[in-house]
C-alpha cells in the first residue's frame, strides 16, 4: 500500500531540481521544470481567487488550492497548463468535467471559466480533503470511518454510471457532513477503470488507521490489494462488514459491566476537562510569530473568542484558517504549527518579524500569552482524548 502524497511545493522546487540533478534523474528534472514553468507563467490571483498550495499536475494541468478574494470560500483551480492555454482541445476536454457531477455537488460546485485571467476549472471546495487529516490525532472512529468510505463509493459509483472514472483521487476527495464526495474534474492520462478508483479510496480510508484498530480500517487495506470490481460491490461488503462489528461490539459491550464503574469515572473525569476549557477564553490580540527571508509570516490573531493562524505573504492575512472556536474546539495540528513556529521565532528574519509586530500593534510578551494558552489547551485536549479512550472498549464502537 502506497500513501498519496500532494506534488512538491513550488516554493521549494529549487531543492528538489538540485536533488534530482544530483542523482541524474532525468525524468524528474524535466517534469520538476514543465512545474516550474506553469507556476511561473500562472498569476497569483486568477479571477478573484488567490492561489495557495499546489494539489495535482498531469501532462495538461495543474490544481491548485485558492480562497476567493471576496468572500473567503475555499476552491480548488484546475489550470491549464501554458503550452496548452489557446488550445480548443485541451479546452474541450477540461469543459467536459463539468458535464459530470456527483448527486452529493450543488449545481454551483463546478464551473468552467474559458476567459479572465488563465482558463480554468473552478471547484467549490465545501469540506475538507480527507488525505490532510492527520491520523494519529484521535482513536479512529467506525462511524466516521464508515461515512468516508461509504460516501467515497457512492459518489465513485455515480462518476462511473456516467462514464468517468478518476485516478489520482486524493486531493479531490473531501469531506462532508453526509460522508465524502469526489469531485471529478478529469485528470489527463488516468487508469480509466473502476476498481483502480477504488483502489485508491481504499488506501486513503486505510491510512487514517496505521495501527489497524478498525474493521473499516482492515477492509480497505483489503481493498488497496485486491479491490472490489465495483462500487456497487463495495458498498455491500462494507453493509455486510459492519453488521459483522455491531454484533462484536455488542458482545463487548454485553460482558463489560465489571468496568462500570471505572468508565463512569472516566467519563466524569472527561466532562470535568471539557467544561474547564470551555471556560478558558485565548488572549485577544494580533501577532507576528515569525518571518522568514522570503517574505512569508507566521500571523496568529485572536477576538478572544476564535484564534486564527497560519503563513500569509505580505499583506495577505484576511482570511487565516481557524485554530479555535468554542464550537469546534482546537485544531491541534494548526496549533503546533503556530507552537513551533515561535519557538523557531529568531532563526527567522528578526528585522522584517519586528517590523511586522509593530505594524499589527503587538509585542512579543502578548503573543507569549497566546502561545502559552494554546500549550495549554493542547494539553487538556490529549487529557480529554485520554480519558475518553479509557472507557472505550479495545474495538472501538462507532
Amino acid at each position: 500500500m502506497s500513501t498519496r502524497r500532494l506534488p512538491p511545493d513550488p516554493n521549494t522546487l529549487t531543492d528538489s531540481r538540485a536533488a534530482a540533478e544530483q542523482a541524474g534523474d532525468d525524468n524528474t528534472l524535466q517534469r520538476l521544470r514543465e512545474l516550474e514553468l506553469a507556476h511561473a507563467a500562472l498569476p497569483p490571483v486568477i479571477d478573484g481567487a488567490r492561489r495557495s498550495r499546489l494539489l495535482h499536475t498531469d501532462p495538461i494541468a495543474t490544481t491548485w488550492e485558492a480562497w476567493s478574494t471576496t468572500g473567503g470560500q475555499r476552491l480548488l483551480l484546475r489550470c491549464l497548463r501554458p503550452n496548452w492555454r489557446d488550445d480548443p482541445v485541451m479546452r474541450r476536454r477540461m469543459a467536459r468535467a463539468v458535464g459530470c457531477v456527483t448527486p452529493s455537488q450543488n449545481s454551483g460546485a463546478l464551473s468552467w471559466h474559458p476567459d479572465g485571467d488563465w482558463p480554468h476549472l473552478r471547484v467549490l471546495a465545501e469540506g475538507a480533503m480527507v488525505v490532510d487529516r492527520f491520523p494519529v490525532e484521535d482513536a479512529p472512529n467506525t462511524a466516521r470511518m464508515a461515512r468516508l468510505l461509504g460516501g467515497g463509493l457512492h459518489s465513485l459509483q455515480q462518476l462511473h454510471d456516467q462514464g468517468a472514472h478518476c485516478g489520482d483521487i486524493g486531493p479531490f476527495l473531501l469531506e462532508q457532513p453526509q460522508g465524502a464526495n469526489v469531485v471529478w474534474v478529469d485528470a489527463f492520462g488516468t487508469d480509466a477503470r473502476a476498481s483502480t478508483d477504488i483502489q485508491m479510496l481504499a488506501e486513503i480510508i486505510a491510512d487514517l488507521d496505521p495501527d489497524g484498530l478498525d474493521p473499516v480500517g482492515d477492509l480497505a487495506r483489503e481493498w488497496a490489494q485486491e479491490p472490489p470490481p465495483t462500487a456497487e460491490d463495495g458498498v455491500k461488503i462494507l453493509v455486510r462488514t459492519l453488521a459483522s462489528h455491531l454484533l462484536s461490539a455488542r458482545h463487548q459491550l454485553a460482558v463489560s459491566g465489571r468496568r462500570a464503574h471505572q468508565q463512569d469515572r472516566a467519563t466524569r473525569l472527561a466532562g470535568m476537562v471539557r467544561r474547564l476549557t470551555a471556560s478558558m477564553s485565548p488572549p485577544a490580540g494580533r501577532f507576528c510569530l515569525k518571518a522568514t527571508s522570503d517574505g512569508v509570516q507566521v500571523i496568529a490573531e485572536s477576538n478572544g473568542d476564535t484564534v486564527r493562524g497560519g503563513a500569509a505573504a505580505g499583506e495577505a492575512v484576511r482570511f487565516l484558517p481557524v485554530v479555535y472556536s468554542p464550537d469546534q474546539g482546537l485544531d491541534a495540528q494548526a496549533a503546533r504549527f503556530l507552537l513551533r513556529a515561535w519557538a523557531t521565532k529568531d532563526s527567522g528574519d528578526a528585522l522584517a518579524r519586528e517590523v511586522a509586530q509593530a505594524t499589527l500593534g503587538s509585542e512579543d510578551a502578548h503573543a507569549l500569552q497566546l502561545m502559552r494558552w494554546l500549550s495549554c489547551m493542547a494539553r487538556l485536549r490529549s487529557a480529554r482524548l485520554l480519558l475518553e479512550a479509557a472507557h472505550r472498549p479495545s474495538k472501538a464502537v462507532g
